[in-house]
């Protein structure tokens, strides 16, 4: 994923006050199973971890704007410079 937007930035830091730090009411076994933080939640806590960027995308689909909707392109984007190379040659 990209850089976050300032609007992205806002809400990612507005959901994460909103969320308390003390622990869930589920039994920490379960918590430990799915790899999730039992003490001390706040700290070091990425925002990817928290999928709170996932109810952004939610809330800007409700308000009917759409996120970046670009795709990168993987691999190479020009040709090589061999391939180049042989085809001036050959003139």
């Amino acid at each position: 994923m990209g850089r976050k937007t300032q609007e992205e930035k806002e809400f990612l830091i507005a959901v994460r006050k909103r969320t308390g730090s003390g622990a869930i009411n589920a039994p920490a076994w379960i918590l430990q199973k799915a790899g999730k933080r039992i003490w001390n939640k706040k700290a070091k806590r990425h925002w990817r971890e928290t999928n709170f960027g996932n109810e952004f995308r939610k809330t800007q689909k409700e308000q009917g704007r759409s996120a970046n909707t670009k795709h990168a392109k993987s691999g190479r984007k020009n040709k090589s410079r061999m391939l180049k190379t042989k085809t001036s040659d050959h003139k």
